[in-house]
């Protein structure tokens, strides 16, 4: 077709079509977007692996051993992302791969002198720690925790620095073959033996698995080239220099995590020692039911958006627009599947799992609504560093975690019954994350109105001249 009949071509065409057709061609060369699908389909892999396993493994346990499992995750969750104190979501920040390397050298001897320091308090206080806690059922496994610590912050590592040179492929590659070998190695030994020990070791080992074959990927691979080496006429900084200039993680970062982890994992706990662990394994494989489309689109999302707006920060570009859009996507992705749980969710639970996990349906409806909510506000919560509110957020964190407190006492020590306790959470949830997203909109939209007043007061002191 010559370049004369185009024209006509489009005439001939809709608006909408028009519009729809330009949309997706420019979404198809959108690097961006590239990206979001690579992780995405690596992401899809390994949720597709692990949800094709989970109905064996949930017969092959059932839910007194996933009590035990759920209760030893939600006390080694709670450690985890502060297991470096933050400073692996520093790697993606700095201009220099020099500085990042730094980054990373400091971040595994933080993660390695926690671990250590936690190995320490178990072995001198442990028992009456969980004895104090009523969560006996974890006692065999404390000294499980800080090993699961330190690998988690090796994994947590190993992304950030694949996120930082933009290698999405390796990570969606090796999330399908951990999951596959994880599940497996899970299954298998449960055909062995069947018991709660087996299940809490084998998955005590999936982090450290997955962050030695990363690490063997990174190896594998091409080296990265700096495009900002040469900009900094110095060397590299030290490694308290880094943590100097990074100090706003372990100060605000760190205990918001930390303050989020346990408020999102307490449940677990809390259901373990006013019901039982059964109670507690119907919310544990709730939650690993339902955060899969959080994993699947919303962390992927995340991943791909935070060194996105990192770099638009960096270029003072509308965030606000960026973020509104990407949370909107999202909303219309997980309103069906959601909704799904929502209404069959105990019809749904039982056919899959196992007649044994009907009741974990009957939480599963309530922990949706709250799901969905939390699905949505990912890119909200990642750029909460990037926008440097970490200092706000943590008295905000402080609010929400009294509030799920709150809701926890209320379901199991004033109404006294499991559902209630996991209704009542649900609600604080959906509370909580809606309030953020206000918050890191408005937020956002202050931050970028700033940077346009300070670019116009340089033009009203010295305007230019006129030649006209």
């Amino acid at each position: 077709m010559s370049a004369i009949d185009q024209p006509s071509v489009r005439r001939g065409l809709s608006p909408f079509r028009e519009r729809l057709a330009a949309l997706l061609h420019g979404s198809m060369r959108s690097k961006l977007l590239r990206n979001i699908l690579t992780v995405v389909t690596g992401t899809a892999g390994a949720q597709a692996i692990t949800l094709a396993f989970m109905p064996v493994i949930t017969r092959i346990y059932g839910p007194e051993a996933y009590g035990v499992l759920g209760t030893f995750l939600s006390v080694t969750m709670m450690l985890v992302p502060v297991a470096a104190l933050t400073y692996p979501i520093a790697i993606v920040l700095p201009k220099r791969d020099g500085d990042a390397r730094g980054l990373v050298r400091l971040s595994l001897a933080t993660a390695l002198l926690l671990a250590a320091l936690v190995a320490l308090a178990f072995y001198l206080v442990g028992d009456r720690l969980v004895a104090v806690l009523e969560i006996q059922i974890v006692q065999p496994y404390l000294m499980l925790i800080p090993f699961v610590m330190f690998c988690g912050a090796a994994l947590e590592i190993c992304q950030q620095w694949l996120f930082r040179t933009q290698r999405f492929r390796i990570t969606a590659s090796v999330a399908v073959g951990h999951s596959l070998l994880f599940n497996s190695m899970r299954t298998i030994a449960g055909l062995v033996q069947s018991s709660a020990l087996v299940l809490v070791c084998t998955t005590a080992l999936q982090q450290a698995l997955h962050a030695a074959m990363l690490a063997l990927a990174m190896l594998r691979a091409k080296p990265h080239r700096d495009n900002h080496a040469g900009e900094a006429g110095q060397g590299d900084p030290g490694v308290l220099e880094l943590a100097r200039m990074h100090s706003d993680f372990p100060k605000y970062r760190a205990p918001v995590m930390l303050i989020n982890a346990c408020s999102q994992h307490l449940p677990t706990l809390v259901l373990a020692a006013y019901f039982g662990p059964a109670a507690a394994g119907f919310f544990a494989l709730c939650k690993q039911a339902l955060t899969m489309p959080t994993n699947l689109i919303g962390k992927s999302v995340a991943d791909v958006y935070y060194p996105r707006i990192s770099r638009a920060i960096h270029d003072r570009e509308p965030v606000a627009a960026m973020l509104l859009k990407a949370t909107t996507a999202l909303g219309l992705v997980g309103l069906v599947p959601f909704s799904v749980v929502a209404v069959f969710g105990p019809w749904l639970f039982a056919l899959v799992f196992g007649e044994q996990w009907h009741v974990a349906g009957e939480y599963a409806r309530w922990l949706a609504l709250a799901e969905y909510v939390i699905f949505v506000s990912r890119p909200c919560v990642v750029a909460v560093p990037a926008l440097s509110l970490q200092g706000r957020f943590l008295l905000f964190e402080v609010f929400s975690t009294s509030l799920r407190v709150l809701s926890l006492f209320v379901g199991a020590v004033w109404i006294g019954h499991a559902l209630a306790t996991v209704q009542a959470f649900a609600v604080a949830s959906i509370v909580i994350y809606s309030s953020l997203m206000v918050i890191v909109l408005i937020a956002s939209r202050r931050w970028y109105a700033a940077q346009q007043l300070k670019a116009r007061q340089p033009e009203a002191q010295h305007p230019t001249e006129s030649f006209d």
